[in-house]
């Protein structure tokens, strides 16, 4: 049964094991869920980049960046139901398991040719294999809030939360940094089949410099049943030519170059990262939760509309749930384009790795020092709302700067703004929502979150990126105006006392 967010509370009637987890278990599953995503900041940003060397198209690229939402979506109930019924630590252990093998699964797919067959697929659908699987191991995030959830009072909930939002700050800083040392600052060309049958033609002893005027004359001239060869070279990929032949290389060189596969190396590390967080886990963490007689009967299967349903109709709980969706919506927009908006100012992909990375800095001081410290003070409520209208502002000034109202050097002064304002409303929320349930049922109340949130980066890029052709700040006024709409609701929700 689930209770409103104002209830204050008790000690749970349920037998726990909360009273004997200690800060030494937060601080385990802190740094358990940071080397995890130290693998998920590696492989992230390298997702574009190697897309373009397999010559995915935008829909195939928009695909594969959202299968692993999607998993999240379908599997977070069922992992966060699983260890209300068998405990949390086995569920951790298990998603940490098929984290490491879907980067090492990844590291080999991506460093093998275009010509590349195993199993009767080719490397891309290999890809698509490898991002659902750790998609799928990922969805085990909800488990991890259910034992912060379980090894905290309610007033310091809300700072417990706040634990995976810096361990995905942290890791997010890093992780695109270890990437970016993993791989060649090479430009990516997306060469179609009959492009790179012409390349691969190419004389391996030939040393004539070979210009970029010249190179895309020569893509522009290959006759091909494949239609994409005969439409004009898009921008990205004549921004990619000219990093690559300046100055102009030996036209043997540009061969080696451009049939040189990713490097595999990103995977591997990202995986092995994983493993080091599944010894981890298996070493010290422990069992924060003794499931009850009834979580033990309950019934696990994947993503359950009846439940969800049940959840997004519980007076209060709604709120959260809605709010939830609607803030990671506008967030996901944001996320989702940013890479193609600074590409839009000439940022190269080194830049661009900075960039993320300074991020995930701002969100780990967010997340790990600022709201942990003012949640307590200000209150759940009082912090998200804090929050989305730091958003807001930061939205409309993005927006701004798209239109060149603002120079585009602003964004670096703008983005603390937006990221520090989703530090705040996501843990705010997630303590909210923890609080919302009762103890038998918090891994699958926050498996329903968790699945919303997915639900809402599978949704917000697509719509981000297709708004992003129209103009470079629509997507970024549409945010803040969901974001305010989250806001809304957060208002409806009553005042602690």
């Amino acid at each position: 049964m689930l209770k409103e967010p104002t209830v204050t509370n008790d000690a749970p009637a349920a037998p726990s094991a909360a009273s004997s987890v200690n800060k030494a278990t937060l601080l385990i599953v802190f740094l358990t869920v940071f080397i995890d995503l130290l693998g998920f900041g590696i492989v992230l940003p390298l997702l574009p980049r190697y897309a373009a060397w397999f010559n995915a198209s935008k829909m195939q690229l928009g695909l594969l960046m959202a299968s692993f939402s999607a998993m999240q979506f379908l599997f977070a109930p069922m992992w966060g139901s699983l260890s209300d019924r068998i405990g949390r630590r086995p569920i951790l252990m298990l998603g940490l398991s098929g984290s490491a093998l879907s980067y090492a699964l990844f590291g080999f797919v991506s460093s093998q040719g275009r010509d590349f067959m195993w199993l009767g697929l080719g490397a891309l659908p290999w890809l698509f294999v490898t991002r659902i699987g750790a998609g799928i191991a990922g969805a085990t995030i909800s488990t991890a809030q259910a034992v912060i959830a379980d090894s905290t009072a309610a007033e310091n909930r809300g700072k417990g939360m706040a634990l995976i939002g810096a361990a995905f700050g942290i890791g997010f800083t890093f992780g695109p940094l270890i990437g970016a040392a993993c791989v060649s600052d090479d430009a990516s060309v997306a060469l179609t089949d009959s492009q790179l049958a012409m390349v691969k033609a190419w004389d391996e002893t030939d040393l004539v410099p070979l210009s970029p005027a010249r190179f895309m004359e020569e893509l522009s001239s290959v006759a091909s049943d494949d239609a994409a060869s005969s439409k004009p070279i898009d921008n990205a990929n004549q921004e990619a030519i000219n990093l690559l032949l300046t100055p102009p290389l030996p036209r043997a060189e540009v061969k080696r170059k451009l049939l040189q596969p990713p490097s595999g190396l990103p995977g591997y590390v990202a995986s092995a990262l994983s493993a080091m967080a599944l010894l981890l886990a298996a070493l010290k963490l422990q069992e924060s939760r003794r499931p009850t007689e009834q979580a033990q009967k309950s019934s696990h299967r994947a993503f359950r509309p009846g439940e969800v349903w049940r959840h997004l109709s519980t007076p209060g709980l709604s709120i959260i749930l809605f709010a939830v969706f609607i803030t990671t919506f506008g967030f996901a927009q944001f996320e989702s384009t940013l890479s193609l908006l600074t590409r839009e100012f000439g940022y190269s992909s080194r830049w661009n790795f900075l960039l993320y990375a300074y991020v995930g800095l701002v969100l780990s001081i967010g997340q790990g020092v600022l709201v942990r410290r003012l949640l307590p003070r200000f209150g759940e409520r009082r912090m998200a709302l804090i929050g989305v209208t730091l958003m807001t502002a930061g939205f409309v000034l993005i927006g701004l700067t798209g239109l060149r109202v603002l120079p585009p050097q602003s964004l670096w002064f703008i983005l603390p703004i937006v990221v520090i304002g989703f530090s705040a409303v996501t843990p705010s929320l997630q303590s909210l929502l923890s609080q919302a349930a009762s103890s038998d049922e918090q891994g699958s109340v926050l498996g329903t979150g968790q699945s919303l949130s997915s639900l809402a980066r599978i949704l917000g890029p697509s719509l981000g990126i297709q708004l992003l052709g129209v103009s470079t700040s629509m997507p970024y006024f549409l945010g803040a105006c969901l974001i305010l709409s989250g806001g809304a609701l957060v208002m409806r929700l009553p005042k602690r006392p």
